[in-house]
């Protein structure tokens, strides 16, 4: 998920500074350890045919667990190298859980999800590249403000489910439902882009190599986060 650009005022004087190549090479180091991570939880817990209760109780754990490394790692980069493993695996419990609730439904939907994330995920970074978006601070402040409207309702939706309920219409598969998840992919997508244009401001601005786990974890959130939304959308869709 999106982080905020570091200003040169946050510069280490002496330090070596980051780079693309650096940054590139961290996510798909983290990618690669959350997708471990997420195919081992899944496998395991559909040999041993662990209960949806606990696979849910697992994903809220790891949920939360999860943005507390990232926040930490956003507030204090030079723990970000140290939070950046644990925090790809945890992310990998979240996923494996998620993606066995939804197999037991619906069998294609998780590796539909897996597809629609890495398309999108090419796809914004062309536009990225080439200019056809360009991320202007209006553009920015939009995709924030929706971001944070969108993780308010996520959390009154999970205070909803703690008590056996659910918010009305926006969580239920019916046509709103189908709506906000669509909309939710395209946040998440543009929030791609946010994390595209920090890496590029924070390379051109010389910010410390430190920062390169901080951009690589953003970037693994906004993907994952994009991925569980494409499960939830496509399962919706399988449903009808």
């Amino acid at each position: 998920m999106a982080n905020p650009i570091v200003s040169r005022t946050t510069l280490m004087t002496g330090a070596v500074a980051m780079s693309v190549r650096g940054v590139v090479a961290k996510t798909a180091f983290l990618l690669s350890l959350a997708a471990v991570s997420g195919f081992g939880v899944f496998f395991y817990a559909l040999s041993i045919n662990l209960s949806s209760s606990l696979l849910y109780g697992m994903a809220l754990v790891s949920l939360f667990a999860g943005m507390g490394l990232g926040l930490a790692s956003a507030m204090k980069p030079h723990l970000a190298k140290s939070l950046a493993i644990p925090y790809a695996l945890i992310e990998g419990v979240l996923l494996g859980a998620f993606s066995l609730i939804m197999y037991r439904y619906y069998p294609t939907v998780p590796l539909s999800a897996l597809s629609a994330t890495f398309i999108t995920a090419a796809v914004m970074l062309t536009l990225y590249v080439t200019g056809v978006i360009k991320v202007t601070e209006k553009f920015r402040s939009m995709i924030m403000s929706a971001m944070i409207a969108i993780g308010i309702l996520y959390l009154v939706q999970l205070g909803f489910r703690l008590f056996g309920s659910s918010l009305p219409f926006l969580f239920d598969g019916g046509m709103i439902a189908i709506g906000f998840s669509i909309f939710v992919i395209f946040i998440a997508s543009f929030s791609l882009l946010l994390d595209f244009d920090n890496v590029e401001k924070g390379t051109a601005f010389g910010v410390a190599r430190e920062y390169e786990w901080v951009y690589s974890i953003g970037i693994l959130s906004t993907l994952v986060w994009m991925y569980i939304e494409f499960l939830r959308l496509i399962g919706y869709l399988q449903g009808d």
